[in-house]
């Protein structure tokens, strides 16, 4: 693997990607390697099958080296909502006479330790979410402005020890030495979210198959966080729920990819899917009728996040969807927009074949990736020093 690429694994709660790329021409990715493996997943913060988990992993770690023709010798793990806790903290500096800001109060000021012990959690990343200069002013980058103090609004990132001892223990038996944990859902916000949007405050909402997190993003930080066990299987579980009923259920994830819940359908249609086993049919409004089901039981808990995070202004932000659970059913916006009573929009990476909201979540753990390493290169460190 070439200085210049980077690997990624993306732990997801029902299958893992492991990518390996560099960057390309205006901030696209040359992929050199990836492959996708379903496992049986979490839920709750917890692996149904650690074992499981460990095949799936080496699975994608032998299938990409083959691509790639070399060894993974450092590795990016994402760590996902479920096993993420964020906490916020204000720092305050005070200057004997108004001046410019610099970048060694900044660090000064990044660099204050946290006012907590997090107990069973452990701090992968500290990020400022905005700056405050004393005439009230918020930023993300003061250095250059004038002020007499300086405050700033620090997110930490803390991982669940025991998703950590996990992903050590097999990357360790696999033979992979060094590495480094990254929350995703930052990565995400930082990659698919505009700086502009995020300045303003942002609503970031990430549906997988079982699980959800949604990240109420202000500057360069998520500000409050909350994951759940509710996702886009739960969606087409309601099929089962409904009605007892011998369909595979890769088959009715199948057919679910045919309806469009802002079309209006003639009666009596049948949206059928043939196997090599057997040809399937399901009505058309049945099957519509329990994804509409499903999807109101996800903007409870949506409307639940809303209210858990206690503050009212988020009511006026658009919800920025994104993640593979429920983002391919056709009309979803649509829908989701109606029954919230807000915009919703669906975010997913601006690159050519990897345009697909399913996509967001490895790309941007990989261009998170390779932003570290430009950061931990000997170029960077020798014009902008040791900082960051």
């Amino acid at each position: 693997m070439s200085r210049k690429s980077a690997a990624v694994l993306d732990v997801r709660s029902a299958e893992v990607t492991v990518a390996v790329g560099q960057r390309g021409v205006n901030n696209t990715f040359v992929i050199q390697g990836m492959h996708t493996q379903p496992y049986k997943g979490y839920a709750e913060a917890e692996f149904f099958d650690v074992r499981d988990l460990q095949e799936a992993i080496f699975t994608a770690f032998d299938t990409v080296e083959e691509s790639c023709g070399a060894r993974i010798r450092e590795l990016y793990i994402g760590v996902p909502g479920e096993f993420l806790q964020v906490r916020t903290q204000r720092c305050f500096m005070r200057f004997e006479n108004k001046r410019k800001v610099t970048g060694t109060d900044v660090k000064a000021l990044m660099e204050t330790q946290p006012e907590e012990n997090f107990g069973p959690y452990t701090v992968i990343r500290k990020t400022e979410a905005y700056y405050v200069l004393s005439d009230r002013r918020r930023t993300v980058d003061p250095v250059g402005m004038v002020s007499n103090s300086l405050e700033g609004l620090f997110s930490y990132y803390l991982a669940d020890n025991r998703f950590l001892d996990i992903l050590e223990n097999l990357l360790s038996e696999y033979g992979i030495r060094k590495w480094e944990f990254m929350p995703t859902s930052l990565a995400e916000a930082l990659y698919l979210v505009p700086q502009a949007a995020r300045e303003a405050g942002a609503v970031l909402l990430d549906v997988d198959k079982i699980s959800m997190t949604f990240s109420f993003i202000e500057g360069n930080a998520a500000v409050w966080q909350h994951s759940c066990s509710a996702g886009g299987g739960h969606v087409i579980g309601q099929v089962y729920f409904e009605e007892d009923t011998d369909v595979p259920f890769y088959v009715v994830e199948a057919m679910v990819g045919k309806i469009n819940l802002a079309s209006m359908d003639e009666e009596n249609i049948d949206v059928e899917y043939a196997d090599r086993y057997d040809l399937y049919s399901v009505p058309m409004a049945f099957l519509k009728g329990c994804v509409q089901d499903g999807l109101d039981i996800l903007c409870g808990v949506i409307v639940q996040c809303f209210e858990m995070s206690g503050d009212p202004g988020l009511n006026y932000r658009p919800l920025l969807l994104t993640g593979g659970g429920i983002t391919e059913i056709r009309g979803v916006r649509e829908y989701l927009s109606m029954r919230l009573g807000r915009e919703v929009d669906i975010l997913a990476p601006d690159q050519p074949y990897y345009g697909k909201a399913a996509q967001s979540s490895y790309l941007s753990l990989l261009d998170m990736a390779l932003e570290r390493k430009r950061k931990k290169s000997f170029i960077y460190k020798l014009f902008h020093g040791n900082g960051g």
